[in-house]
């Protein structure tokens, strides 16, 4: 009765602190939802940034930030009312979307179709017809900036590879590029700086050097992409945020990829106001990044740098946390979610710890359990060092178990390999070389995948060791004679084996798993499994068994060899 108790308690405490372990929002390789939401509410609203834009009268932004962060119908009623008084006090707007002189007076110059303020006033589309672009031509030739002279004497460049100069018929694309490159310059839309790198490699190219001539052409290529889909107070939105021209033909290239989500990206890139995160996080995680920058984006912009910084996907819920939920969320406080947002590291050592100690506990209940069945009138103590070590190592076990049946990314392969060009507009469909790629990685590939799951079969093996070094203790500490303890060592022969079968069971598994793809890990961790059981069995055979069972036959000769001599005296 006293061990069933014991056991009982024992795996009530394993319940209790497994549940506070998974209940804290704290994971590896995601971010839980419930921690964005709480580190957009941190900051700044997504309604105090459009009020923001709308007082500063860019209404082309803050229609952007609407629709992408979803407003509520009331906002988007007061955002309706004010952009219509703004456009009514200033008719320019409604192609521009904001206030700037210069392209203001271009559109004072040329007066735009209806029908193009009606169908798309982007940038590109306003200025790629000729008669168009000579205005704007004309208008920044009385330009005392020295990088839109330089920009303007290359609107001819004769070195173009991909690209024709404006005096061809098909020059029309060029031209508009360079013209609003020009424009965002001349209105010092561009950091000095990036403006000055701009107007160099101008002069460059107009000297003739070849690679000047490439550069030229990719921001060409990048300011269409971005202009073709902007009105321009979007477009210098985006040019106020770039540092580099790199930053700038980034932006081109999501742009690009992901024609259909123009609003979030904008809206991604104005809140993060720095491009090469944003770019990153997009290209390490294509397959979730839609769908939690748009969850993100709803929370606010502290909720976008939050996730964009951590470089993770959000948390989504395996099979085993969803049946849970119900019961987590009783647990899962508001204090746990405000620590995990702002005290990473220490929340993830309290769930570690969490963790551990359940599994502790749970097989210190399984050795009660043991214990009282065997029934033995001299069992080995609790503290003894293959004991503490068989808990130990069974906590660890439970805890990666448990951790990674509730996170299964646990178990993905992170590639490390650098993005050089980044996302491209193979993201709309997919790519041929990864859905033929094998899930089976290079022997040599040593992810952290592949190392968790060595470390995992390593310390099972551990677990099984210590359980027959206990049992040999125990046989050892019995009070019976040599020949029945060699009698009690050859019925445990299958216990002894068992870090054998395990470590080829281990390995069965673990091929299959990588077969359909759902651990990512080398060959390597499948065949160390069956190494590990190898030698395991031979350490405990030959060092631990051998030894005690030769030592225990000598004693039941000895005892025969006295019998044996008592009864030739009694003769």
């Amino acid at each position: 009765m006293v061990t069933l108790f014991k056991t009982v308690a024992l795996v009530v405490l394993a319940g209790v602190l497994a549940l506070l372990g998974i209940s804290i929002p704290a994971h590896v390789r995601s971010v839980d939802s419930s921690v964005i939401e709480l580190a957009g509410q941190q900051g700044n609203s997504n309604l105090s940034k459009i009020e923001e834009s709308l007082d500063a009268a860019y209404i082309g932004p803050a229609k952007r930030i609407a629709v992408a962060t979803q407003a509520k119908s009331s906002t988007s009623q007061a955002f309706n009312l004010r952009a219509q008084e703004l456009i009514e006090r200033t008719p320019h707007y409604r192609i521009s979307g904001g206030p700037d002189r210069t392209f203001h007076a271009l559109l004072k110059l040329i007066q735009p179709r209806p029908s193009l303020i009606l169908t798309n006033p982007s940038v590109v589309s306003l200025i790629l017809p000729r008669i168009e672009r000579d205005a704007l031509n004309s208008i920044l030739l009385d330009s005392d900036n020295a990088n839109v002279a330089a920009l303007l004497t290359i609107r001819n460049l004769p070195t173009l590879t991909r690209l024709h100069p404006a005096n061809h018929p098909a020059g029309a694309p060029y031209d508009s590029g360079i013209l609003t490159l020009a424009l965002l310059i001349e209105g010092g839309h561009f950091s000095p700086a990036l403006a000055q790198s701009i107007g160099k490699l101008a002069e460059q190219a107009n000297l003739g050097i070849q690679s000047s001539s490439t550069q030229i052409e990719d921001l060409a290529i990048a300011t269409l992409s971005l202009g073709r889909k902007l009105e321009y107070r979007s477009l210098i939105s985006l040019a106020e945020i770039t540092s580099s021209l790199k930053d700038w033909q980034q932006m081109a290239t999501l742009f690009r990829a992901e024609p259909t989500r123009i609003d979030s990206l904008f809206t991604t890139l104005v809140y993060n106001e720095s491009v090469a995160p944003v770019f990153e996080y997009i290209a390490n995680h294509p397959k979730t990044q839609s769908e939690d920058l748009d969850s993100a984006l709803k929370s606010g912009p502290a909720a976008i740098l939050h996730l964009i910084a951590s470089d993770q996907p959000v948390y989504r819920p395996s099979p085993l946390a969803q049946q849970l939920e119900p019961l987590v969320s009783k647990v899962s406080v508001a204090p746990l979610v405000r620590l995990t947002t702002n005290q990473l590291d220490s929340v993830f050592f309290l769930k570690t710890l969490s963790l551990f100690l359940a599994g502790i506990a749970f097989a210190s209940a399984l050795g009660a359990l043991w214990r009282g069945s065997l029934k033995l009138s001299n069992p080995v103590s609790r503290l003894n060092p293959a004991i503490l070590a068989r808990n130990a190592f069974t906590g660890v076990v439970f805890m990666v178990i448990l951790w990674a049946s509730y996170e299964p990314d646990l178990l993905k392969t992170q590639s490390n390999t650098p993005q050089s060009a980044g996302p491209r507009i193979e993201f709309a469909v997919a790519s041929t070389l990864e859905s033929i790629k094998s899930p089976i990685q290079s022997m040599q590939d040593l992810n952290q995948v592949t190392l968790l799951v060595l470390a995992l079969f390593f310390i099972i093996q551990l677990v099984i060791y210590c359980f027959c070094l206990i049992k040999l203790r125990e046989i050892s500490k019995q009070s019976l004679s040599p020949s029945m303890k060699l009698k009690l060592l050859d019925n445990e022969e299958n216990l002894f084996d068992f870090g054998l079968y395990v470590g080829l069971g281990g390995t069965v598994l673990s091929l299959i798993l990588v077969a359909v793809g759902i651990v990512e890990a080398s060959l390597m961790a499948a065949y160390a499994s069956t190494l590990f059981g190898i030698l395991f069995t031979a350490m405990l055979k030959v060092v631990n068994l051998r030894g005690y069972r030769r030592k225990l036959i000598l004693e039941a000769g000895s005892g025969n060899a006295g019998n044996n001599l008592m009864s030739d005296i009694s003769l």
